[in-house]
């Protein structure tokens, strides 16, 4: 969602140009997310190419995606000069760059400086993004505000989970994912009582640095407690 907050706005300014001359839109991944961006740009009569990652193709769709590439191998600076090289290959100035996991946001946010260079970078810098991206800060902040929230907790260690109080059924998951988006990791993992909960916890200790971990209640709720707005752009 952060992702593509800024879409509309940039888009009203860029759709006259994009149909006029050739500026168009980079998607960063090719899952869901990515599929609804693709289509609405696409039906602006908006190029947009898409950049695969892993087993996430549903994006991949031939009427409104010209041109689809994957991530070279390599650590994030290598995804960087991948994005800078295919601009200046291919004359991409000035087009969209959008991110639409958790992953490259971060990559898009953190090198937000190198990569508005040549694009124009739909998330804000790190600095800023990262209050939104990290649920520790963001929990934080909403403490600090004093906005309601679920019970949240952040433990130091397996020693320090096993001490806390938790106001079961709880959920375990990461603050932030800075990593490529795996579809057999889980987003988060359910727990019912202590020992289930300790359970989880090995499991995702052992893909997740255990600093990175947080513990929240669920906040329970039936089918009509969650309201979706989609709304074709």
């Amino acid at each position: 969602m952060v992702a593509t907050a800024t879409i509309p706005k940039l888009m009203e300014r860029s759709t006259d140009a994009a149909r006029s001359v050739s500026t168009g839109a980079v998607v960063m991944g090719a899952d869901y997310r990515a599929l609804g961006v693709v289509r609405s740009l696409g039906r602006r009569g908006i190029p947009v190419w898409v950049v695969k990652q892993g087993g996430h193709l549903v994006a991949v769709a031939p009427r409104y995606t010209p041109r689809t590439v994957s991530w070279p191998d390599g650590g994030d600076q290598a995804k960087i000069e991948f994005l800078l090289d295919l601009s200046a290959k291919h004359n991409l100035d000035g087009w969209l760059l959008i991110p639409t996991d958790d992953y490259t946001v971060g990559l898009a946010s953190g090198h937000h400086k190198a990569l508005a260079s040549k694009y124009r970078v739909t998330v804000p810098p790190w600095e800023t993004l990262r209050w939104a991206c990290d649920k520790r800060l963001l929990h934080e902040l909403a403490e600090k505000l004093g906005i309601d929230q679920p019970w949240t907790a952040c433990p130091l260690n397996r020693e320090h989970l096993a001490a806390i109080d938790c106001p079961f059924p709880v959920i375990l998951k990461p603050a932030v994912r800075l990593q490529p988006s795996n579809l057999a990791i889980p987003k988060a993992w359910l727990a019912e009582d202590r020992d289930r909960l300790l359970a989880r916890y090995d499991q995702a200790s052992a893909l997740f640095p255990v600093e990175d971990l947080l513990v929240q209640e669920i906040v329970p709720g039936g089918r009509r407690s969650s309201i979706l707005l989609c709304r074709s752009l």
